[in-house]
């Protein structure tokens, strides 16, 4: 093969790798730039309860006024997180993300068999151990982000929806 044929494979390959690498590398730099941004409310392994969404609110995509939000972001490089939260009487939901955006995990007010969910997140193939009523939850990578959402349906009940959201806790076992 020669020619004109021998660039047009070239390019074609080329281009086939390039695609390949920005598949592979755009959800993994936009989790990171979304973790910075959030760790930087409360550090890493720490719950953060920012203010209800607005205009400018911009630490989560796309934010929906009508929830309240609490964050964490995770690292398990030192051992295992656990998460624990109370369950309102409201659309709730607790999701899992790995650094790949990928939601590995999810539980909401409907699935949630008690109205404290306790979760022991560790990387995957650690073991450990969780005490009574908590579940063990396998992340796909070291580090992430756990999510919040509370469904303010009312405003008069964002105050009371506020004190369940703020019983999101995020550390060391």
């Amino acid at each position: 093969m020669s020619g004109p044929w021998r660039w047009t494979l070239l390019a074609l390959a080329v281009a086939v790798c390039v695609h390949l690498a920005f598949v592979w590398a755009t959800p993994r730099v936009l989790m990171r730039v979304a973790m910075r941004k959030l760790a930087e409310q409360a550090g890493t392994n720490v719950a953060a309860y920012p203010p209800r969404a607005d205009e400018d609110a911009r630490a989560i995509v796309r934010p929906s006024p009508d929830l309240l939000y609490a964050s964490c972001v995770f690292d398990l490089r030192d051992g295992p997180v656990r998460l624990a939260a109370d369950v309102p009487d409201a659309y709730w939901s607790l999701s899992l993300y790995a650094a790949d955006t990928d939601d590995f995990f999810i539980v909401n007010d409907r699935s949630a068999d008690a109205p404290r969910v306790e979760l022991v997140l560790v990387r995957a193939g650690d073991a450990a151990a969780a005490p009574a009523g908590a579940r063990v939850v396998e992340s796909p990578s070291s580090r992430g982000v756990a999510l919040v959402r509370t469904l303010v349906d009312r405003d008069e009940r964002e105050p009371a929806l506020d004190a369940v959201r703020r019983s999101f806790r995020c550390g060391r076992p």
